[in-house]
Protein backbone atom coordinates (compact mmCIF):
# COMPACT_ATOMS: atom_id res chain seq x y z
CA UNK A 1 0.00 0.00 0.00
CA UNK A 2 1.23 3.20 -0.90
CA UNK A 3 2.56 5.37 2.18
CA UNK A 4 -0.07 8.51 1.19
CA UNK A 5 -3.74 7.96 1.99
CA UNK A 6 -5.23 5.91 -1.16
CA UNK A 7 -8.82 7.93 -0.14
CA UNK A 8 -7.64 11.43 -1.26
CA UNK A 9 -6.34 10.72 -4.89
CA UNK A 10 -10.07 9.77 -5.56
CA UNK A 11 -11.04 13.55 -4.97
CA UNK A 12 -10.17 16.43 -6.79
CA UNK A 13 -6.82 17.62 -5.47
CA UNK A 14 -4.93 16.21 -2.53
CA UNK A 15 -7.18 16.72 0.80
CA UNK A 16 -5.87 17.51 3.94
CA UNK A 17 -8.04 17.22 7.19
CA UNK A 18 -8.41 20.07 8.99
CA UNK A 19 -7.21 20.19 12.31
CA UNK A 20 -8.55 21.79 15.48
CA UNK A 21 -5.80 24.56 16.81
CA UNK A 22 -8.18 26.19 19.11
CA UNK A 23 -11.22 26.56 20.65
CA UNK A 24 -12.28 29.11 18.34
CA UNK A 25 -11.75 26.44 15.58
CA UNK A 26 -13.97 24.06 17.31
CA UNK A 27 -16.60 25.91 17.65
CA UNK A 28 -17.03 26.52 14.27
CA UNK A 29 -16.19 23.40 12.66
CA UNK A 30 -19.23 22.10 15.35
CA UNK A 31 -21.29 24.92 13.24
CA UNK A 32 -20.39 23.94 10.15
CA UNK A 33 -21.07 20.56 11.21
CA UNK A 34 -24.66 21.47 11.74
CA UNK A 35 -25.07 23.69 9.16
CA UNK A 36 -24.14 20.97 6.26
CA UNK A 37 -25.76 18.14 8.32
CA UNK A 38 -29.37 20.31 7.93
CA UNK A 39 -28.52 21.28 4.16
CA UNK A 40 -28.20 17.96 3.13
CA UNK A 41 -31.58 16.60 4.79
CA UNK A 42 -33.29 19.31 3.31
CA UNK A 43 -32.01 18.59 -0.39
CA UNK A 44 -32.09 14.88 -0.31
CA UNK A 45 -35.63 14.32 -0.66
CA UNK A 46 -34.68 10.46 -1.86
CA UNK A 47 -32.77 9.68 1.00
CA UNK A 48 -33.86 6.38 2.80
CA UNK A 49 -35.12 7.05 6.48
CA UNK A 50 -32.76 5.05 8.07
CA UNK A 51 -29.75 7.09 6.23
CA UNK A 52 -31.85 10.47 7.37
CA UNK A 53 -31.40 8.88 11.22
CA UNK A 54 -27.49 8.44 10.57
CA UNK A 55 -26.89 11.20 9.37
CA UNK A 56 -28.92 13.41 12.24
CA UNK A 57 -27.05 11.53 15.07
CA UNK A 58 -23.41 10.81 14.11
CA UNK A 59 -20.83 12.75 13.46
CA UNK A 60 -19.31 13.75 10.44
CA UNK A 61 -15.40 13.80 8.78
CA UNK A 62 -13.90 16.79 7.44
CA UNK A 63 -11.88 16.31 4.32
CA UNK A 64 -10.16 19.55 3.32
CA UNK A 65 -8.12 21.09 0.27
CA UNK A 66 -5.98 24.23 0.48
CA UNK A 67 -6.84 26.35 -2.21
CA UNK A 68 -4.55 29.78 -2.14
CA UNK A 69 -2.29 31.34 1.30
CA UNK A 70 -1.22 29.37 4.00
CA UNK A 71 -2.25 26.50 5.53
CA UNK A 72 -3.81 28.23 8.89
CA UNK A 73 -5.14 31.66 7.24
CA UNK A 74 -5.79 30.82 3.59
CA UNK A 75 -8.96 29.46 1.40
CA UNK A 76 -9.70 26.26 1.25
CA UNK A 77 -12.26 23.69 0.08
CA UNK A 78 -14.05 22.06 2.41
CA UNK A 79 -16.19 18.48 2.39
CA UNK A 80 -18.10 17.65 4.90
CA UNK A 81 -19.28 13.81 4.78
CA UNK A 82 -21.04 11.13 6.29
CA UNK A 83 -20.83 7.57 5.19
CA UNK A 84 -23.87 5.73 6.43
CA UNK A 85 -24.00 1.48 6.73
CA UNK A 86 -24.49 -0.74 4.07
CA UNK A 87 -24.04 2.51 1.35
CA UNK A 88 -21.22 2.39 -1.38
CA UNK A 89 -21.64 5.83 -1.48
CA UNK A 90 -20.43 8.37 0.66
CA UNK A 91 -22.73 12.15 1.45
CA UNK A 92 -20.09 14.83 1.26
CA UNK A 93 -21.40 18.25 1.00
CA UNK A 94 -19.13 21.05 -0.20
CA UNK A 95 -18.25 24.64 0.93
CA UNK A 96 -15.27 27.38 0.48
CA UNK A 97 -13.99 28.98 3.47
CA UNK A 98 -11.13 30.29 5.27
CA UNK A 99 -9.18 27.73 7.33
CA UNK A 100 -11.06 28.69 10.61
CA UNK A 101 -14.39 27.77 8.89
CA UNK A 102 -15.96 30.91 10.40
CA UNK A 103 -17.35 32.01 7.14
CA UNK A 104 -18.16 27.75 5.87
CA UNK A 105 -21.66 27.41 3.97
CA UNK A 106 -23.05 24.33 1.83
CA UNK A 107 -22.74 24.88 -1.80
CA UNK A 108 -23.77 21.30 -3.30
CA UNK A 109 -24.00 17.61 -2.38
CA UNK A 110 -21.89 15.54 -4.02
CA UNK A 111 -22.15 11.52 -3.51
CA UNK A 112 -18.82 9.45 -4.12
CA UNK A 113 -18.44 6.02 -4.19
CA UNK A 114 -14.90 5.08 -2.70
CA UNK A 115 -13.30 1.79 -3.07
CA UNK A 116 -13.14 -1.25 -0.54
CA UNK A 117 -9.43 -0.47 0.70
CA UNK A 118 -10.45 2.80 1.31
CA UNK A 119 -13.98 2.54 2.66
CA UNK A 120 -12.26 -0.01 5.45
CA UNK A 121 -9.71 2.70 6.46
CA UNK A 122 -13.05 4.94 6.86
CA UNK A 123 -15.21 2.68 8.46
CA UNK A 124 -12.32 1.67 11.32
CA UNK A 125 -11.49 5.18 11.80
CA UNK A 126 -15.57 5.94 12.82
CA UNK A 127 -15.83 3.22 14.68
CA UNK A 128 -12.23 3.89 16.65
CA UNK A 129 -13.22 7.52 17.32
CA UNK A 130 -16.70 6.58 18.66
CA UNK A 131 -15.21 4.10 21.23
CA UNK A 132 -12.39 6.37 22.30
CA UNK A 133 -14.51 9.30 22.64
CA UNK A 134 -17.63 7.43 24.64
CA UNK A 135 -14.65 5.28 26.55
CA UNK A 136 -11.96 8.04 27.41
CA UNK A 137 -14.52 11.25 27.38
CA UNK A 138 -13.49 12.44 30.84
CA UNK A 139 -9.79 11.82 30.25
CA UNK A 140 -10.20 14.58 27.14
CA UNK A 141 -10.14 17.81 27.10
CA UNK A 142 -12.49 19.49 24.11
CA UNK A 143 -9.75 20.12 21.84
CA UNK A 144 -9.04 16.45 22.00
CA UNK A 145 -12.56 15.62 21.89
CA UNK A 146 -12.56 17.42 18.70
CA UNK A 147 -9.72 16.41 17.37
CA UNK A 148 -10.46 13.06 17.65
CA UNK A 149 -13.96 14.21 16.42
CA UNK A 150 -13.05 15.87 13.15
CA UNK A 151 -9.96 14.30 11.75
CA UNK A 152 -8.39 11.58 10.64
CA UNK A 153 -5.99 9.15 12.23
CA UNK A 154 -2.82 7.53 10.89
CA UNK A 155 -2.12 3.78 11.20
CA UNK A 156 0.47 2.01 11.28
CA UNK A 157 1.67 -1.73 11.50
CA UNK A 158 1.97 -2.96 15.81
CA UNK A 159 2.94 -5.14 18.35
CA UNK A 160 0.62 -4.16 20.56
CA UNK A 161 -0.99 -6.91 22.87
CA UNK A 162 -4.10 -7.87 21.48
CA UNK A 163 -5.11 -8.43 25.10
CA UNK A 164 -4.16 -4.77 26.38
CA UNK A 165 -7.53 -3.98 27.46
CA UNK A 166 -8.48 -5.20 31.23
CA UNK A 167 -11.69 -7.64 30.29
CA UNK A 168 -10.73 -8.06 27.04
CA UNK A 169 -13.82 -10.33 25.75
CA UNK A 170 -11.19 -12.67 23.63
CA UNK A 171 -11.14 -16.99 24.35
CA UNK A 172 -7.07 -17.74 24.90
CA UNK A 173 -8.30 -19.92 21.46
CA UNK A 174 -9.64 -16.97 20.11
CA UNK A 175 -6.27 -14.76 21.00
CA UNK A 176 -3.92 -17.29 19.31
CA UNK A 177 -6.21 -17.19 16.13
CA UNK A 178 -5.45 -13.45 15.98
CA UNK A 179 -2.04 -13.10 16.81
CA UNK A 180 -1.18 -15.06 13.68
CA UNK A 181 -2.94 -11.69 11.87
CA UNK A 182 -1.22 -8.28 11.22
CA UNK A 183 -1.23 -6.13 13.99
CA UNK A 184 -2.22 -2.92 13.34
CA UNK A 185 -3.07 0.50 15.21
CA UNK A 186 -4.65 3.71 14.49
CA UNK A 187 -3.87 6.49 16.34
CA UNK A 188 -4.76 10.54 16.92
CA UNK A 189 -1.91 12.80 18.24
CA UNK A 190 -3.24 15.03 21.14
CA UNK A 191 -1.41 17.07 23.44
CA UNK A 192 -2.20 16.94 27.11
CA UNK A 193 -0.86 19.56 29.58
CA UNK A 194 2.23 20.18 27.08
CA UNK A 195 2.23 16.13 27.29
CA UNK A 196 2.51 14.40 23.66
CA UNK A 197 0.14 11.65 24.30
CA UNK A 198 -1.77 9.13 21.52
CA UNK A 199 -5.40 7.86 21.46
CA UNK A 200 -5.26 4.70 20.25
CA UNK A 201 -7.50 2.31 18.88
CA UNK A 202 -6.04 -1.39 17.40
CA UNK A 203 -6.43 -4.66 16.37
CA UNK A 204 -6.22 -7.10 13.46
CA UNK A 205 -6.73 -6.80 9.48
CA UNK A 206 -6.19 -9.18 6.58
CA UNK A 207 -4.03 -6.60 5.21
CA UNK A 208 -3.13 -3.30 5.30
CA UNK A 209 -5.91 -1.78 3.74
CA UNK A 210 -7.51 -2.82 6.97
CA UNK A 211 -9.86 -5.30 4.90
CA UNK A 212 -11.62 -7.58 7.42
CA UNK A 213 -10.71 -5.14 10.98
CA UNK A 214 -10.93 -6.50 13.88
CA UNK A 215 -10.57 -4.08 17.26
CA UNK A 216 -9.03 -5.50 19.96
CA UNK A 217 -7.63 -2.74 22.11
CA UNK A 218 -7.61 0.94 22.68
CA UNK A 219 -6.99 3.98 24.82
CA UNK A 220 -4.62 6.95 26.03
CA UNK A 221 -0.71 5.90 25.37
CA UNK A 222 2.24 8.31 26.22
CA UNK A 223 4.45 8.83 23.16
CA UNK A 224 7.36 6.71 24.45
CA UNK A 225 4.86 3.85 25.01
CA UNK A 226 2.99 4.60 21.47
CA UNK A 227 6.31 4.60 20.00
CA UNK A 228 7.89 1.19 21.29
CA UNK A 229 4.88 -0.73 20.09
CA UNK A 230 5.28 0.21 16.91
CA UNK A 231 6.84 -1.94 14.09
CA UNK A 232 7.78 0.81 12.09
CA UNK A 233 7.27 4.60 12.39
CA UNK A 234 6.55 5.27 9.31
CA UNK A 235 2.81 5.08 8.98
CA UNK A 236 0.77 3.37 6.41
CA UNK A 237 -1.53 6.02 6.05
CA UNK A 238 0.10 9.14 7.54
CA UNK A 239 -2.28 11.01 9.84
CA UNK A 240 -4.30 13.78 8.78
CA UNK A 241 -3.57 12.94 5.52
CA UNK A 242 -0.12 13.69 5.32
CA UNK A 243 3.12 14.68 7.28
CA UNK A 244 2.91 18.04 6.23
CA UNK A 245 -0.20 18.80 8.48
CA UNK A 246 1.48 19.55 12.51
Amino acid sequence: MKKRNLLFSCLSGIFMVLLCSCQSHEYYQNQAAESARQYLLENSPGMPLMEQEYIKFNRPFFLVSEISGSYRTGQAQVCICWMTPDNPEVYMVFGVSGMRMMDWAPQRIIRKKFQQPERAYLTAAAQGAEALIQNQFDLLDPVALNRIRFTLPGVWKCKFPLDLNPGNELTAEELAKASQLPRYVLAWKLVRENEVIYAIYGGTAQDDSLNGFQPCFSGLYSAAQFEANLLDSKPLIYPFAGPEAK
